[in-house]
């Protein structure tokens, strides 16, 4: 059941991926000289909405599956229950399309992670609801509640109410760590991986897996508590009691290594899920590192320093939530991917490390090259990740009317997103006027054209023709009167005979043969 629930949905969550890739390649080719403060995608908007996409987007949905995919393992998971978690996905897409939108338009705080608009993390928290009636409808089918069970719904309860109050902009704790090393939120997030990667071994596990030594876990959440207490109530933290809770994080490793074994978790069993605890082996040990003053100093006093977080984001999470996908789709989700995504992060990282040595003054050398490298790889992820999704659809343009909605979509939607990230760009290089105002709801109404062609696509195809063909005469017979009285330029011209054609064509050829 889980399978198929994915398989669904899978379109739709790799766009995001898609589109926090494509951001990140923008904002990386802006680096190296690209100009395009003249559209949506701005560096300071092409970087937070690449950030945003990797922490909101398709990886954390793809992570919610983690208990649901252990329900199915345990014979507990219903229609009922996916329901819910259909409901779930259909609000944080929602909020993925807000926070996009609120991104590409400006609307950002200038936080490092948490750059969308404080008011829809409301959004997420009502995405909440239905995860638990998801997640209770499960827990209802068992005789005795496992340990983990109880674990996860504590988290559900829980994550809204923390999402609310720690992402206040007057209180919130992100507020309060912007400024220094914030070692003790380090300790904070590596914590909360912990129970996915108990959740995620115990899902692959090849024989009955039972957890030991607890106080590897223990310890850190004791350790993070107080950081808390101190830092909200006492005084704010020295970069000594700082040091001391990040390395706190450090026993996690012997403890990921000992529930590895002890559950017979092998790469061949699931690559990604190996190269997630591998990375975050390393990140950890390398976080640890430059936490000596010493090496701070020197190499994290510029922003490109080594590439610490991608290596945390786009290997260790990302490969959580993959972890998944392999499990429940293996013939889409292959072992090369996974070692080909490693090699470009790692690549990618790499000439970063460098471009922060240079900047610091260690090693000779210009930082562009480096930069340069950093695209080519970024460039490179995202061919892989839309080859994937390509490989997903694999639509057979096979009759007449399926390849006109393909155009139609392609048109209309594609043509759509890339006029409402460069239209002022583009409208100056073809002489016509733009006003930044009227203009995105004409192209977002494009999108939708589209969608109801991508509607067509999959079924119904003469019924949504019917509608678009419709739509696209009302919409020609208004741009063209708009034309004739001056109100608008030659464009609104263009756009009636586009209209206008594309209704026709379905109309006089196309729908005798539907």
């Amino acid at each position: 059941m889980l399978r198929k629930f994915l398989d669904d949905r899978l379109p739709l969550q790799l766009l995001w991926l898609i589109l926090g890739l494509f951001a990140g390649l923008v904002y990386a080719l802006e680096m190296v000289g690209l100009e395009a403060s003249q559209t949506l995608l701005s560096p300071e908007r092409a970087r937070s909405l690449h950030i945003s996409q990797m922490l909101y987007g398709f990886f954390p949905l793809l992570l919610s599956l983690l208990p649901f995919a252990l329900f199915e393992k345990e014979g507990v998971l219903s229609e009922r229950a996916l329901a819910h978690l259909g409901r779930y996905f259909v609000v944080w897409n929602l909020f993925l399309l807000f926070m996009s939108m609120a991104i590409l338009f400006g609307n950002i705080r200038g936080l490092p992670f948490y750059d969308f608009p404080y008011e829809l993390n409301f959004l997420l928290a009502f995405s909440g609801l239905f995860y638990l009636l998801a997640l209770l409808d499960a827990l209802r089918r068992y005789e005795k509640r496992p340990v983990w069970v109880n674990v996860s719904l504590f988290a559900v309860i829980a994550a809204p109410i923390a999402l609310v109050v720690l992402m206040n902009p007057q209180y919130g704790q992100v507020e309060k760590s912007l400024i220094g090393p914030h070692g003790d939120n380090t300790l904070g997030m590596s914590f909360t991986l912990i129970p996915i990667y108990y959740l995620l071994i115990k899902l692959v596990a090849r024989k009955e897996f039972r957890p030991r030594w607890h106080w590897l876990w223990i310890v850190p959440l004791g350790g993070y508590i107080v950081s808390l207490v101190i830092r909200n109530f006492v005084h704010p933290l020295s970069y000594n009691e700082e040091w001391f809770f990040q390395y706190l994080t450090l026993l996690y490793l012997p403890l990921l290594w000992v529930w590895l074994r002890d559950a017979g978790v092998t790469f061949a069993a699931n690559p990604y899920l190996i190269l997630s605890i591998a990375a975050f082996v390393f990140v950890d040990v390398q976080g640890n590192i430059l936490f000596i003053p010493e090496l701070r100093e020197l190499i994290h006093r510029n922003d490109l320093v080594v590439g610490h977080a991608h290596i945390a984001m786009g290997l260790g999470v990302a490969f959580m939530a993959l972890s998944i996908a392999h499990h429940l789709l293996p013939e889409l989700f292959r072992r090369v991917h996974a070692i080909v995504w490693t090699a470009l992060m790692a690549a990618m990282a790499g000439v970063l490390s460098v471009a922060g040595l240079i900047e610091a003054g260690l090693v000779d050398g210009t930082v562009e090259p480096m930069l340069i490298a950093r695209s080519a790889a970024g460039a490179a992820l995202l061919a892989m990740v839309i080859a994937l999704a390509y490989e997903r659809l694999a639509l057979r343009l096979n009759t007449p009317l399926r390849l006109y909605h393909a155009i139609g979509f392609v048109g209309d939607a594609g043509g759509g997103i890339v006029l409402l990230i460069g239209g002022g760009v583009l409208f100056e290089l073809l002489g016509f006027r733009f006003t930044g105002t009227f203009e995105y709801v004409v192209f977002a109404f494009m999108i939708g054209t589209g969608l109801a062609h991508w509607a067509g696509l999959h079924g119904e195809a003469e019924r949504f023709a019917d509608f678009t063909a419709q739509v696209r005469a009302v919409c020609a017979s208004v741009f063209a009167a708009l034309y004739m009285t001056g109100t608008l330029d030659a464009l609104a011209l263009l756009v009636a005979v586009y209209d206008g054609a594309f209704a026709l064509l379905y109309w006089l050829f196309l729908r005798s043969r539907a």
